[in-house]
């Protein structure tokens, strides 16, 4: 949200100037009657300590696991669909493995079902895993170029 007054990027507090309420950055807050601040953790995130949000990704055969899971608890599709507010349609593709389950829906299932369906994404550092695999990067590339024109 943008500062009401100045224009900043960042508009945390809500002040009040002359019976008008408008969202304003820290340095404007001062410019009328302060009604909300920021809470604390939208402060910590301008200092620059944001938390790093764990990559997720789908579990293979989550097709298979869903839909032993709820056969395995007896609920129809039709049931299971209503349960999480899916439509029918997608939580079928979804166990024919032709949709992936975005994040949201994949905890409604491991919710509802009692299963995991996400698991952590290790990643590794892009150069050294390519030429560990033997493979080529743009990077290497664009060196092979210059070395080339020298």
């Amino acid at each position: 949200m943008e500062c009401e007054i100045c224009g900043a990027p960042e508009a945390g507090y809500l002040i009040l100037i002359e019976g008008a309420k408008l969202n304003v950055c820290s340095d404007c807050s001062n410019s009328g009657k302060l009604l909300r601040s920021p809470p604390a953790q939208e402060m910590r995130s301008d200092l620059g300590t944001t938390r790093h949000k764990e990559e997720l990704e789908v579990v293979e055969g989550y097709g298979s696991i869903i839909a032993n899971a709820r056969k395995k608890l007896g609920l129809p599709i039709e049931v299971l669909a209503e349960r999480i507010n899916e439509k029918m349609s997608f939580l079928e593709r979804i166990e024919h493995e032709r949709t992936l389950p975005d994040e949201k829906v994949a905890h409604k299932l491991e919710k509802e079902l009692g299963i995991k369906l996400l698991q952590g994404v290790v990643s590794t550092s892009g150069s050294a895993s390519s030429q560990a695999k033997g493979g080529i990067t743009l990077g290497d590339i664009l060196e092979i170029e210059r070395k080339g024109k020298r």
